[in-house]
């Protein structure tokens, strides 16, 4: 009897030695996270699936502060230095914090896209796009910014039509499909020695709309390479370099499906998401509105180089930008093997790191009201723009001197930051100018126990979820 009392109490006792292993002595056992988080990846796993990663992330760190430990090898970190020290520029004798492979699998051709790519791979392949995000570019395409054609227009020479079409172009769709099945499909690749078993009960639309996404990728591609055209577009400058100096074809087919997520999802985010705020906020929104009819008397004067200088629009887009950034969950990296230093803690290699945008940018430490629309915060101490009104919090033009602003990157930082920030920039601009130049929008009347719609408060897979952002708009 006592040999088997001996096996069972074995059984029994080691489980319990692992978890007391994970919470008290493994080399991040120092840094604070909820019990069950830092003993076992199963909680960071289901959060991630039912879509509430990026709420709970910004809870725990709103109650144990700028480090949690989001799982037994993973640190989120919502300190600036963080965004230098993760994704920043190594010094020499560092190596670059890589993707994580769990959040970055190869494309269905087998390669990695631009976005994902190895460090020896990644200069190459963003070389021959860097043109086509200058400013001289952005100037060369304003025509077709103005009329709101991308991406599918300067990605692949042709529009989507939805706005003619009335409704999602098909690739749309896919995209959105996709986003969410992938967040799934990450949360299975955390148990490599059962993912084969877990992967079956998948749903095979899961897989059925990244296969669709690609393909419809590949497909507008061909086309655009085999058009004979001399108009520049993205393509074009990646076409020219047609030596082992840039992508190749199953590269540009990986990374043309990548100018589709960057070039509709961040910009169509934060256009709804910023819009959302300003009928929630009817003085910021009249703020703003008078700000571009004063500026311009007919909208042929509303081009790329005159929206560049109104200073409240600047603002509303940093604080919307704050608020409810495009990612708000992290970007997620691997410490080197040998193991590196962030925020001067000393990591073991192969680590899970991140910062978490929506909880850095709400941390209250960090800014004055974080939880609310005050795009004041971004105005000179002595512009004549920042006043309050009623509907606002008490604050005077020196409140927000305090507000640490830095931990605000929301296209990232280094070598691997947001190719299209100005484009985005561009885009964002000449919509909000010409929308409020001709319309007036405001909250759709509601019953009485109908909730306001608050984009916050959506659901996230890796992005948001995006449900539907009601608004009625009059003609001027």
């Amino acid at each position: 009897m006592g040999p088997n009392l001996s096996f069972l109490n074995f059984n029994t006792i080691s489980p319990s030695v692992h978890i007391l292993y994970l919470r008290y002595l493994h080399p991040l056992a120092k840094y604070p996270g909820p019990f069950f988080w830092t003993v076992s990846r199963i909680p960071f796993a289901l959060s991630l699936q039912s879509g509430h990663l990026v709420h709970d992330t910004k809870r725990f760190h709103d109650q144990y502060g700028t480090i949690v430990r989001l799982a037994p090898n993973e640190l989120s970190f919502i300190e600036p230095q963080a965004w230098y020290d993760i994704y920043g520029h190594r010094k020499k004798g560092h190596k670059e914090f890589m993707k994580n492979p769990i959040w970055t699998p190869p494309s269905p051709n087998g390669v990695h896209s631009l976005i994902n790519a190895a460090e020896k791979d990644h200069p190459r392949m963003r070389k021959p796009l860097v043109p086509a995000f200058s400013s001289k570019a952005l100037r060369d395409q304003e025509a077709t910014v103005q009329i709101f054609k991308t991406p599918g227009d300067l990605g692949f020479g042709e529009p989507f039509n939805c706005l003619r079409d009335d409704k999602y172009h098909p690739w749309v769709s896919f995209l959105y499909g996709h986003l969410k099945d992938g967040a799934l499909r990450a949360s299975v690749r955390f148990y490599p020695w059962v993912s084969s078993l877990l992967f079956a009960f998948v749903p095979k639309s899961a897989y059925k709309a990244a296969h669709d996404h690609f393909a419809m990728s590949c497909e507008k591609l061909r086309r655009r390479m085999a058009l004979k055209t001399n108009r520049r577009d993205f393509l074009s400058y990646i076409l020219r370099e047609n030596s082992d100096k840039g992508m190749t074809i199953p590269e540009l087919e990986a990374t043309s499906a990548l100018l589709i997520v960057a070039g509709s999802e961040s910009t169509s985010t934060m256009l709804t998401a910023t819009t959302n705020y300003l009928v929630r906020s009817p003085w910021k929104l009249t703020k703003l509105t008078n700000e571009i009819r004063s500026t311009f008397s007919d909208e042929s004067e509303i081009t790329m180089g005159a929206v560049e200088h109104l200073p409240y629009l600047r603002a509303v887009l940093q604080e919307g930008m704050r608020m409810a950034p495009p990612v708000p969950s992290q970007i997620p990296r691997i410490v080197p093997p040998e193991g590196d230093i962030v925020c001067g803690n000393s990591l073991p290699g192969n680590t899970f790191v991140g910062v978490p945008q929506f909880a850095a940018y709400r941390y209250a430490p960090f800014f004055v009201y974080p939880n609310e629309f005050l795009p004041e915060r971004w105005l000179p101490d002595d512009s004549p723009l920042n006043n309050r009104s009623d509907e606002d919090p008490t604050f005077n033009s020196r409140s927000f001197s305090a507000d640490t602003k830095n931990i605000v990157q929301p296209f990232s930082v280094g070598p691997r930051n947001c190719i299209g920030m100005n484009l985005a920039y561009a885009e964002m601009r000449l919509i909000f100018a010409r929308l409020l130049y001709n319309f007036n929008l405001e909250l759709p009347r509601k019953a009485e126990d109908e909730e306001t719609f608050k984009f916050e408060n959506q659901k996230t897979f890796a992005l948001w979820e995006r449900q539907p952002c009601m608004v009625e708009i009059r003609k001027r």
